[in-house]
């Protein structure tokens, strides 16, 4: 019985079919995000390093041109302090900080589903396994014999173990991959951290 056939996917009244929906969303969801992290995992302290060194010769035009090509959430963070280095220091802090805030979200994003994927889907398998012992009686019942035969029950005992064992790899690795991706948000949070106090040292040295 291949995995895409109509007859696996129909399992548990359809509920195997919803388990592989959620297990390719799943893996869309962390393929994405992983080619997101990849894109904007360039070293923050040789980006710094590189608008340092155009501040310094008075290149801040061609600062935030670098700054818009990369795109980063630390580039975005930076091209925000230097679009404000005439501001007065405190309100050019209250820009770069609030510039820093809200490219959390942007790292945080499409994260969530992960999580609750893991959390739904054994769930989801327990009522599987409920519904495939109810058939089974069920037919012991359509039968008409006062005791229950392998014949019976081999069939949906197997339905019921495949959508247990779905449900728990796919639980499985949602959760892996949410705590992978859980942990490249926090050092991106980390580097957005160190990149607010590094691009305001850059500015207010240029003031």
């Amino acid at each position: 019985m291949s995995i895409f056939s109509w007859k696996f996917l129909s399992l548990g009244h359809g509920l195997m079919g919803l388990m592989f929906v959620a297990a390719t969303m799943g893996i869309i969801l962390v393929i994405e995000r992983l080619l997101f992290f990849k894109r904007f995992n360039s070293d923050a302290a040789i980006f710094l390093d590189g608008i340092r060194n155009l501040a310094k010769g008075n290149k801040i035009t061609e600062a935030i041109d670098l700054c818009e090509c990369d795109g980063s959430p630390v580039a975005n963070v930076v091209r925000t302090a230097l679009l404000g280095i005439h501001l007065p220091s405190e309100e050019l802090k209250a820009h770069v900080k609030s510039a820093a805030l809200l490219e959390i979200p942007r790292c945080e994003q499409r994260i969530s589903p992960l999580r609750t994927i893991a959390k739904i889907l054994p769930i989801l398998g327990l009522i599987g396994v409920i519904l495939a012992f109810f058939n089974a009686f069920q037919n012991l019942q359509n039968e008409g014999v006062n005791y229950a035969t392998s014949h019976i029950f081999s069939t949906e005992i197997t339905a019921a173990m495949l959508l247990i064992t779905v449900s728990l790899a796919v639980s499985v690795f949602s959760n892996l991959a949410y705590n992978f991706l859980h942990g490249k948000v926090k050092e991106m949070v980390y580097q957005l951290e160190w990149t607010y106090n590094e691009v305001l040292q850059i500015v207010f040295s240029k003031k």
